[in-house]
């Protein structure tokens, strides 16, 4: 099966972007969120509320870039073309974006897989010498398939909780190869002091960062050991440079790459050669760690102090041990400099540094052992590497499959919205809300129903399956809000309490597992669990009388735009006192529905015609 291709200029309104004046203050710092494709992130960073910085309405008016309503997505068409999100409020960006308007054919999250899947065609559609750009009229003709709107919501649905599942997979082998650096790191930073868990007599240094080191070694000052040297550099020297990572070695350049930086440099008449043993390092980057011991003949720039030992010593053991945290930190206390992009280490204050000197032998075994941890944990790392590239391919082509309809997820859908990851969602949404309004005065019952239908219909939780009756108080599910408050006690997060009774005020008590739901929070709703969080936030500050006319209001706008209707205010605000339920007109003044309307088009609260539709009771019971 696959699905009919149309150009994207057929389904989307797009938008050009532009830059206010850099130099005039007043277009700068305003109320209005602009956006370039640096504030653009991966499929981690979905959505998007504001870029760096904003503007003023003096300079959005001066510059003519377009602002484009929340559900809208914003593209990056230069450096690198691609990169996008979706607004989650009314915005306008720079002339390195576009911002693509969904029309009624076609759903912002499904558009949104359709556009990554499409990155490629993105990518090569883009024209330039100086810099590669996608115009307008290549963007608009770039096609992505477009299947029927509840095919769209499936698919979308079925890429949140897999791309997620992926995601959370790929971050926790990063996190994996971070902690291998991290061990490694600390077990070189052992070894090279003595503290390697040999039994053996140790002796106090009166230092505060190497406070004891094995009774048989002896404490030098680094001018003891090393001395500077200047020796003139032969043209045929390939120059070298000192990486905060790896230190100096002869893998550091190959052949086309030294005579690459060869040939770059005219004139090296001032560079310093570097011998086999001799150390070096980077007058600028010694307090990160640029330092390091050489095993070829090259030459360095004159950014660079080399110095050559003048005892018997095993250099490469002093290579390990000065990129160690506490080695890093003397080289930093002894920089000069006014800030540290200005640190300067000279020879003067470096050769004043305390270095524990190991007898010879221990020297390189230590050196041999540290070389092994280090080596050990890159090999390591290179796998994990491997197969995270592995999952972000399955990942790229499971989004491809899915939006061109090669993969068939109509099983997939519904085998993964069943009852127990229905119930799974609720617990973890519901969670959510109520750990982010711990303490807050105007949090209660009612306010945990609104939520729960907005993180449904605006956010896009569809997994909550919410069916939400018109009534009084808002849309409520009542069979919802029960089975998620007695699975939230029964897991051992919150407890309902209601002390006065039926009709009196709800709080939740935190129970022993209060806070945990955030380990699966992100597993299970991926980008969209920032999103709820905003919701929550935007939210925070509501009481529970302007959340009901909030969740109403978007309600009845919501049902309108399912229905193909275009309601203006006047129309939301009489749904609300005229259609909605008879208590609402008793409730709620036109004024006050027109205020609180105004309030959810600033704060991009703006319904798209997604998610569950709202019922009568009377509708309900008749189908029951």
């Amino acid at each position: 099966m696959s699905f009919p291709a149309v150009p994207i200029g057929a389904v989307f309104a797009v938008r050009n972007g532009a830059t206010p004046a850099s130099g005039e203050g007043s277009y700068w710092d305003g109320d209005i969120p602009w956006v370039t494709p640096a504030d653009l992130g991966g499929l981690a960073d979905r959505f998007i509320s504001s870029g760096t910085r904003d503007i003023t309405i003096d300079g959005y008016e001066s510059c003519g870039t377009q602002m484009v309503p929340a559900g809208s997505i914003i593209l990056s068409i230069r450096a690198p073309i691609g990169h996008m999100a979706i607004s989650q409020q009314a915005m306008c960006f720079n002339q390195g974006c576009r911002g693509l308007v969904p029309s009624s054919r076609i759903r912002t999250d499904f558009a949104y897989w359709a556009l990554v899947a499409a990155k490629p065609e993105l990518e090569a559609a883009g024209q330039g010498t100086t810099f590669i750009e996608l115009g307008r009229s290549k963007l608009r003709s770039v096609k992505i398939p477009l299947p029927d709107l509840d095919t769209q919501k499936a698919i979308a649905a079925f890429l949140d909780r897999e791309t997620a599942r992926v995601d959370e997979l790929i971050a926790k082998k990063q996190r994996q190869v971070a902690l291998l650096d991290q061990r490694a790191r600390q077990a070189v930073s052992e070894i090279v002091i003595g503290h390697d868990g040999q039994a053996a007599p140790s002796a106090e240094t009166g230092l505060d960062y190497m406070p004891r080191i094995p009774a048989h070694w002896m404490i030098r000052r680094a001018g003891h050991l090393f001395q500077q040297v200047a020796e003139p550099n032969t043209d045929d020297l390939p120059v070298l440079s000192v990486s905060i990572h790896t230190g100096i070695s002869d893998r550091q350049l190959g052949d086309e790459e030294r005579d690459r930086k060869v040939n770059l440099i005219e004139d090296r008449s001032s560079y310093k050669r570097v011998r086999p043993s001799y150390l070096a390092y980077n007058m600028m980057r010694a307090w990160q760690g640029a330092v390091g011991v050489s095993t070829v003949d090259g030459a360095v720039s004159p950014a660079y102090v080399v110095a050559k030992p003048v005892r018997d010593l095993y250099s490469p053991y002093y290579q390990f041990l000065l990129r160690t945290p506490p080695f890093i930190e003397q080289m930093r206390q002894g920089s000069k400099g006014i800030t540290d992009f200005r640190l300067r280490l000279y020879w003067e204050q470096f050769k004043l540094i305390m270095l524990p000197v190991p007898p010879l032998d221990e020297q390189k075994r230590i050196a041999q052992d540290a070389e092994h941890e280090i080596s050990y944990a890159a090999q390591v790392a290179a796998k994990v590497s491997l197969s995270v590239e592995r999952l972000k391919e399955r990942r790229a082509a499971l989004i491809t499959a899915a939006v061109t309809g090669e993969l068939d997820i109509r099983q997939t859908v519904i085998v993964t919205t069943t009852k127990p990851d229905r119930l799974k969602f609720r617990v973890i949404v519901g969670a959510e809300i109520i750990h982010r309004h711990q303490n807050n005065p105007k949090f209660g019952r009612v306010k945990l129903q609104k939520e729960l239908y907005l993180a449904e219909a605006h956010i896009g939780i569809t997994e909550l399956e919410g069916n939400y009756l018109r009534e009084a108080a808002g849309p409520l599910d009542r069979a919802l809000i029960d089975e998620t408050e007695k699975a939230l006690e029964t897991q051992g997060f919150y407890r309902a309490r209601q002390p006065d009774g039926i009709g009196g005020a709800v709080s939740y008590t935190p129970l022993p597992k209060a806070g945990q739901h955030v380990v699966e929070l992100k597993t299970f709703l991926g980008p969209r669990a920032e999103a709820l969080r905003n919701l929550i936030n935007l939210l925070r500050d509501l009481d529970r009388r302007q959340v009901e006319a909030v969740a109403t209001l978007y309600a009845v706008w919501n049902d309108a735009l399912m229905d193909g209707k275009k309601p203006d205010d006047t129309a939301i605000i009489s749904g609300v006192l005229a259609e909605w339920h008879a208590e609402k007109g008793e409730k709620f003044s036109e004024g006050d529905l027109r205020v609180r309307l105004a309030w959810m088009k600033r704060q991009g609260l703006v319904p798209r015609g997604q998610g569950p539709r709202t019922a009568h009771t009377m509708t309900r019971d008749m189908f029951s």
